[in-house]
């Protein structure tokens, strides 16, 4: 017979064991008896995503910054050209002040030397000097808008340089002898075939008569060099076109521009000063113009499938921010340059431009084109046109020199060729 402990322990196992089973059997989310955890393998293991949180893609189109800039390269072209210009000359200048009653052959004195016969002279001018065939470079970014166009140009040439020199100007003259001593002297009297050259001054700011006239003589050498160099930027935005027929379109133009042009000259001139110290002076002066201001204008242009013919003319109303520097050195002040005058201000300068272009369209993508461009500025500075050449009266000599600034303006103008190519996106 069992004891009634033994029948407890019997019926708890019992009751314990199909409560087990009954775990073991349910499916997920049943009841089971607390206390008792078992591993439920048939639950699938959790995915994980290894491509959350990493570096989005280099472009996506889908991006605001990355649309604006494929819609600009989508609409936009690109033109870079060779430039082949040339600057206008000084013209007809002659180096010194002007004079009265010009004979040929000049007959000169050396008022430095008691008004002694300093024989043939010659006055040097600027007209030979050419800027021509100067380089440069030119790039146009365009941009296709809906009802418009637009173009950012920058262009800039090289330096354009020219000089002359005459030299020995001594050479081949007959002998002179000292008469104290009787040896070979400089020979300072200057001939029709190898003259002095000579530069003229005022006399206290009046031009003086040609016999009387105070002068810088030159028996030794003489040379003069010219340098320039001018870049500029344009803004322009072109209206739709307003000629509706095929393969023609007229366009107006409105924008800003901005031009700088860049000048240098120097003379230096040496006289023997009878066998002494040879007397060496220089003369020169920089300027620097720079015009900006609003542009107006328009084009013209025949297209089809194989080439494009435009003409663009345009004004430019434009203020001349300009600033002038002459200066001077000789052997009496150790050649140290010295700054004898400058000056600056702004004056209203128009600039009128016009540029014939002809493109031949190799693909839709990409042309060659060639073309003409002439410039015209109103007003501007240049270094030679602002030396004023004076003399004073002396109690050591016969006449001190004086040389000083007096800024002038005058009309300028560039023309040139231009080849280049055209990258359309």
């Amino acid at each position: 017979m069992l004891s009634p402990n033994l029948f407890r322990c019997l019926t708890f196992f019992c009751v314990a064991a199909s409560s087990c089973s009954a775990a073991f059997a349910a499916p997920p989310g049943y009841w089971q008896a607390p206390g008792i955890h078992i591993p439920r393998s048939q639950y699938q293991a959790p995915i994980i995503d290894y491509y959350s949180g990493q570096q989005p893609q280099l472009w996506d189109n889908e991006q605001p910054v990355e649309h604006l800039l494929g819609e600009l390269g989508q609409r936009s072209w690109m033109r870079v050209d060779y430039l082949h210009w040339s600057f206008a000359r000084p013209g007809s200048l002659s180096v010194g002040a002007p004079v009265l009653n010009l004979t040929d052959p000049l007959q000169v004195v050396d008022n430095l030397n008691n008004g002694a016969a300093a024989g043939v002279g010659v006055i040097p001018g600027l007209g030979n000097m050419a800027l021509d065939d100067t380089p440069g470079v030119r790039g146009t970014w365009g941009l296709d808008l809906k009802n418009a166009e637009f173009e950012l140009e920058f262009f800039g040439t090289g330096k354009s340089e020219d000089a002359f020199a005459l030299t020995n100007l001594s050479s081949f003259r007959p002998t002179i002898l000292d008469p104290l001593t009787g040896l070979p002297i400089a020979a300072t009297l200057g001939t029709v075939e190898r003259p002095n050259v000579v530069i003229p001054l005022l006399t206290d700011g009046i031009a003086a008569d040609v016999a009387t006239a105070n002068y810088l003589i030159y028996d030794g050498s003489f040379s003069a060099k010219l340098t320039s160099q001018m870049w500029g930027a344009e803004a322009s935005l072109l209206t739709k076109s307003y000629i509706p027929y095929s393969g023609m379109s007229w366009q107006w133009l409105g924008g800003f521009r901005y031009l700088s042009y860049d000048e240098q000259y120097s003379h230096v001139g040496v006289n023997l000063n009878n066998g002494l110290t040879p007397i060496t002076t220089s003369v020169g002066g920089r300027t620097k113009n720079n015009m900006y201001g609003p542009e107006f204008g328009a084009r013209a242009a025949v297209k089809n499938q194989w080439f494009t013919l435009s003409a663009t003319p345009r004004v430019a109303f434009t203020l001349n921010d300009y600033s002038a520097e002459t200066n001077t050195s000789s052997v009496e002040n150790s050649f140290i340059r010295t700054t004898v005058g400058t000056g600056s201000d702004v004056e209203f300068t128009p600039i009128v431009q016009l540029s014939f272009m002809g493109e031949i369209h190799v693909t839709p993508n990409f042309s060659l084109f060639g073309g003409y461009d002439f410039m015209w500025i109103y007003r501007m500075t240049r270094p030679f046109d602002n030396i004023k050449y004076d003399s004073t009266a002396s109690t050591v000599r016969a006449f001190d020199t004086v040389i000083t600034q007096e800024i002038d303006l005058e009309s300028f103008y560039a023309r040139g060729l231009s080849f280049g190519c055209v990258l359309r996106y």
